[in-house]
């Protein structure tokens, strides 16, 4: 028990600290950052279905629907983007937090991109 209490301790105080020094309260970006989990991957889902069909185990291509990958697209941004508003929005954070903060999101937003482009190239046409 003593080792769960020490746990909860360092939390409470982690969130204590960041609250003062970045006035970013980290149990709200943590309830935004996995409350954003879901919309995240359904717009994902939508990305895939737009662009893709399976048949038995098989993923192959079908031809684009842009507008079901427009609406995929909006739904994943704006569910990704949701907790780092929030930061944006209330946080206070010195300039090397802002440049690791930037740096985090754009290599994540193009490993995104780049994983997308792979699936839908490797899957078989139809």
């Amino acid at each position: 028990m003593d080792i769960i209490n020490q746990i909860i301790t360092y939390l409470s105080d982690f969130a204590n600290t960041s609250e003062s020094t970045y006035h970013v309260n980290p149990w709200i970006f943590g309830i935004l950052f996995f409350g954003s989990a879901i919309p995240l991957y359904f717009g994902y889902f939508i990305i895939a279905k737009s662009a893709l069909k399976i048949e038995g185990k098989k993923i192959k291509r079908k031809k684009l629907d842009k507008k079901e990958l427009k609406i995929g697209i909006a739904i994943s941004i704006v569910a990704w983007w949701i907790p780092y508003v929030y930061v944006i929005l209330f946080g206070k954070l010195p300039i090397g937090m802002w440049i690791i903060f930037i740096t985090i999101l754009t290599i994540t937003g193009l490993l995104f991109i780049k994983t997308l482009h792979n699936k839908i190239s490797k899957a078989e046409k139809l």
